[in-house]
């Protein structure tokens, strides 16, 4: 009896120390952070000439920074397989385009949010009129078949819009795409961010197909971690705000939305800039907007035309 009590008061004391530790010091202790990452989804995270590159990897790197160790990079192949793994401890955090709903926090804790988005379409020119400019655009077109990355927030909300016989999923948006392209499907739904990325990138096929940017919904991608370490959560919320304030994440948004340019990859427009060199920039006309609003002002309060 009293051995099994010394056991017993043993274990307790093991696991306290495990819990007080928490899951920052397990990864600091093993030197790596495990992040699971949604393959195929720019600008969040692509493939260029072998590399893998986005927003979230960048996201991933800095977080591996900060903690002080390394990273290592999982890529489910299936979408709906992300949080399972966490759950198995397969990955320490999903940082993959991951939208917040009710039914996730279920099974996850997510972080403050660190994206808005809304979803968006590309479609086929020939069935959809001049006037269209937002998803909703295409409820009322007949027959449109639609198609959608399964297990997304984007494929349920497709399927409380249109009929199941309209929808086809695939297992990426790249695929879905490729379909929209060969004419398997005649529209694609996806979040505005892969949609200005697509269209961006592939500026050949504007004259087959458009896309529809207006926004429709309003969602937002998190960090998820398993429950159960508030104090790992309360550090990811700093970092996010961390990189929301310094203008880090802004630049990460400028480099892969606007200026998509790689080392080794193709450039697409204006040279990349440095963060701080962006951050100059952005500096500098942010100083000129605000002199220029307080000099249209003092002219309208001394009735002089502006």
């Amino acid at each position: 009896m009293k051995r099994t009590l010394v056991w017993i008061l043993g274990c307790w004391a093991l696991l306290g120390a495990g819990a007080q530790a928490g899951e920052m010091q397990r990864i600091m202790d093993k030197g790596v952070v495990v992040v699971s990452l949604n393959r195929g989804t720019p600008p969040f995270c692509l493939e260029v000439q072998g590399k893998t590159v986005g927003i979230d990897v960048d996201l991933a790197r800095l977080v591996a920074e900060q903690l002080g160790v390394e990273v290592r990079f999982v890529f489910p192949e299936v979408y709906a397989d992300q949080i399972p793994r966490l759950l198995a401890g397969q990955s320490d955090i999903v940082i993959a385009a991951m939208t917040m709903t009710p039914e996730r926090g279920l099974q996850v804790n997510f972080t403050d949010p660190y994206f808005e988005v809304s979803q968006a379409a590309l479609v086929r020119r020939n069935r959809v009129p001049e006037d269209a400019r937002s998803y909703f655009d295409l409820v009322d077109i007949p027959s449109l078949r639609i198609g959608v990355k399964q297990a997304t927030t984007i494929e349920r909300f497709a399927r409380e819009l249109f009929p199941p016989d309209r929808i086809k999923t695939f297992p990426t948006h790249e695929e879905a795409v490729a379909a929209l392209l060969v004419g398997a499907v005649e529209a694609t739904v996806h979040d505005s961010p892969f949609v200005r990325f697509w269209e961006k990138a592939h500026r050949a096929e504007a004259g087959k197909v458009r896309a529809l940017l207006a926004p429709t919904t309003t969602e937002h991608y998190g960090f998820a971690i398993r429950k159960g370490d508030a104090d790992f959560l309360q550090w990811l919320n700093l970092f996010i705000a961390q990189v929301q304030k310094d203008g880090t994440l802004a630049w990460l948004t400028h480099r892969y939305l606007v200026e998509m340019a790689w080392q080794g990859g193709t450039v697409a427009g204006a040279a990349p800039r440095s963060q701080a060199q962006w951050l100059y920039q952005r500096h500098m006309f942010q100083k000129q907007e605000q002199l220029e609003r307080r000099r249209r002002e003092d002219q309208k309060a001394a009735g002089a035309p502006y």
